[in-house]
């Protein structure tokens, strides 16, 4: 396969491109490992830094759609988490989780890139509309709700209906950083389109969390604090070879019984992220004039999701965000991906102790307004006319599963 030589347009979409698709995947991570308790936090921003960096140094490469961006994404999220508080309900232990969420990514990328080979990319023209209608606005609630008990400073295993029921709980620091962080995702746009706005809404978060400690000095206090993310424990070299080799060891130790549990969650997982990816190259293909390959690109995501998965990242799909920013910053061939991908690593390895500091509260907000633009509010029209009524109908049962 010969590519096309990069332009300076690449490096600057890749550039851009990671700045939206990092702060999300640290938020996915967050959101996922939160589940296991406050001290994996930490790990699960690692998780979603790694899988950016995996995903976006191999899919834009193997794939078949130029300048899309592959980074860990909300079904992903929405699926990994689900299935994290199912399996610790049930008496799994931490470790063991830790496993089968590797392990789901791993056969979710394995199923992607058999149905690329089996061609099954192609059928994305025939999936019925309000079934996509449903499962992105299901999955938006999910993460609306799943993220709620942070925006509040909820305790430990709060769920929505529990959180809202208990304000005597609620931490008054956290909701001041969400609102904040969530008035200027609202606002960034207005502002300036040169930055993106999950950036800006970042920044928005960390200077309040820093502005907030003049009134409690305990918020300058980074171990312990439940506030912010924590030590990622891996900003290095070393850190990074300690988090494949974990990986490594512990895919070793799987059992038959195991990979029996997993299998339908990942097939749910592999059909998500397919859709998802191809629903993005539709939409790219459109802005671009141009025609991706899906069974092409359905091997290369299979592949950057096993990649992630076994060096203990996030899976993940061709996300529209990160694309739309990609194309807008200049982006005319697919080493925009790769150069996101680079730069994530970059971020990673050099300033991992600035993420120590972000908010919880912030990657909530954040996350919560990704969740409420993924509803489809075009869908409610369904009901309103008699000819499309059953259209509706057909959106809310795709919708109930994930809830």
């Amino acid at each position: 396969m010969k590519l096309p030589k990069p332009k300076v347009g690449d490096f600057w979409g890749g550039l851009a491109a990671m700045l939206v698709a990092l702060p999300s995947a640290i938020a996915f991570g967050v959101t996922i490992y939160s589940s296991l308790g406050s001290a994996f936090v930490a790990q699960g921003a690692l998780a979603g830094i790694l899988g950016a960096t995996a995903l976006g140094l191999i899919s834009p490469v193997l794939g078949g759609t130029n300048r899309l961006i592959t980074a860990p994404c909300a079904p992903a999220a929405a699926v990994l988490s689900a299935f994290a508080v199912e399996f610790m309900l049930g008496g799994g232990s931490v470790q063991s989780v830790l496993l089968m969420m590797s392990m789901l990514g791993l056969f979710a990328g394995m199923l992607q890139i058999l149905f690329g080979i089996v061609r099954l990319g192609y059928l994305i023209k025939y999936m019925p509309y309000p079934v996509v209608s449903g499962y992105l606005s299901g999955v938006g609630l999910y993460i609306i709700s799943g993220q709620m008990p942070k925006f509040l400073g909820a305790p430990k295993g709060s769920h929505f209906w529990e959180s809202l029921a208990a304000p005597e709980f609620w931490k008054w620091q956290s909701i001041v950083i969400g609102v904040v962080t969530i008035a200027m995702m609202i606002l960034a746009p207005r502002i300036t389109k040169v930055i993106p706005a999950a950036i800006l809404a970042l920044l928005a978060g960390v200077f309040t969390y820093f502005g907030l400690g003049i009134i409690d000095p305990t918020l300058y206090t980074l171990e312990g604090n439940l506030f912010v993310v924590g030590p990622l424990g891996a900003g290095s070299d070393s850190g990074f070879i300690d988090a494949m080799s974990v990986r490594w060891y512990m895919i070793s130790d799987v059992d038959v019984d195991q990979i029996i549990h997993i299998t339908l969650p990942a097939l749910t997982l592999a059909v998500l992220l397919s859709i998802d990816t191809l629903k993005t190259c539709v939409v790219l293909d459109a802005l671009t004039r141009s025609r991706h390959n899906s069974n092409r690109e359905l091997i290369g995501q299979g592949i950057g999701n096993v990649a992630s998965s076994l060096i203990g990242g996030l899976p993940g799909a061709g996300t529209i965000g990160a694309t739309l920013v990609n194309i807008s910053s200049g982006a005319v061939s697919r080493y925009s991906g790769f150069f996101e991908g680079i730069l994530a690593l970059v971020a990673f390895l050099i300033l991992g102790v600035f993420i120590s500091w972000v908010p919880v509260a912030a990657l909530a907000a954040i996350l919560m307004a990704i969740g409420v633009r993924m509803i489809d509010r075009h869908s409610f029209q369904f009901f309103k006319q008699r000819s499309t009524i059953l259209d509706f109908f057909v959106v809310v049962p795709v919708i109930l599963p994930l809830h």
